[in-house]
């Protein structure tokens, strides 16, 4: 019998994690047996100073995570921000955290439920809907992967929190009253059919928009990335993802991810 390729499991095994492991952290299994860290390693050490928009060569990400596209590109877009805030940083990917860390931020700080420390980022226990921040404390706000999780089951994270159907934007809302007038908001959310699988929700383009016109933000920058036979690939045309589930097409976890740059709206 051929040995496994690296990373996969038997069928059995694959069964048995489904039954004893909680939803919630399959995808972080996963990333680690998959080898999504060496990528995503091999991405960062590749970036020059532009702004990463895709894969360097051919390699195939197959069976890997949306975290290979999200952590390269919001970690090449920070560039002499001095107030930083990052949302949901307890569990955060470890590369993300380590080069977040490492990148001489003059203010650094970690928003997140969990009481769960992060080395190289000054923590506050805090539900990101009522943040302890003064108005526009920050130059820069990251939010990778966790405003789709707000208001919803976060047991599977080993946390409660208040249910709210409008949770995420709630979240946008307070994120906009800690930014700057002239500050950021890089953000990453799945993205494709419109789902709600209780512990998050997947938008689609007409709940997105709505959603970020509601909370005064308006994109400078949007990047769309579907996944595929060969695992993730940029495209140009968003409408490609309208019938993307999550979960589909072999994916450990989303079919389709939305990358943005959102800057707050100036009141009238």
């Amino acid at each position: 019998m051929k040995d496994a390729p690296a990373g996969a499991m038997p069928r059995a095994a694959h069964g048995l994690v489904r039954a004893i492991v909680p939803e919630a952290w399959r995808a972080r299994l996963n990333y680690h047996l998959i080898g999504e860290p060496a990528v995503i390693k091999s991405e960062l050490r590749g970036l020059s100073g532009a702004p990463w928009r895709r894969f360097a060569g051919s390699r195939s990400t197959a069976r890997m995570t949306e975290r290979v596209i999200e952590i390269p590109w919001v970690l090449s877009r920070i560039h002499d921000d001095r107030r930083v805030l990052d949302i949901g940083s307890a569990y955060a990917a470890p590369v993300f955290l380590q080069r977040l860390s490492s990148m001489g931020i003059a203010e650094l700080h970690g928003v997140d439920l969990s009481r769960r420390p992060v080395k190289g980022i000054r923590m506050t226990r805090a539900d990101v809907r009522h943040m302890p921040f003064p108005d526009a404390s920050f130059d820069l706000v990251l939010c990778v992967s966790t405003l789709e999780h707000i208001g919803l089951d976060n047991a599977g994270y080993g946390v409660e929190a208040e249910r709210q159907a409008t949770g995420d934007l709630q979240a946008l809302t307070e994120i906009r009253r800690v930014l700057a007038p002239a500050g950021r908001l890089l953000i990453t959310v799945p993205y494709g059919r419109a789902e709600d699988h209780g512990w998050f929700k997947q938008y689609d383009r007409v709940g997105w928009t709505a959603l970020i016109q509601e909370a005064a933000f308006y994109p400078e920058e949007e990047a769309f990335f579907k996944y595929g036979p060969q695992g993730w690939a940029a495209i140009d045309d968003a409408a490609q993802l309208a019938s993307s589930g999550y979960g589909e097409l072999g994916a450990p976890a989303a079919t389709g991810v939305l990358c943005a740059d959102l800057r707050p709206r100036r009141a009238a």
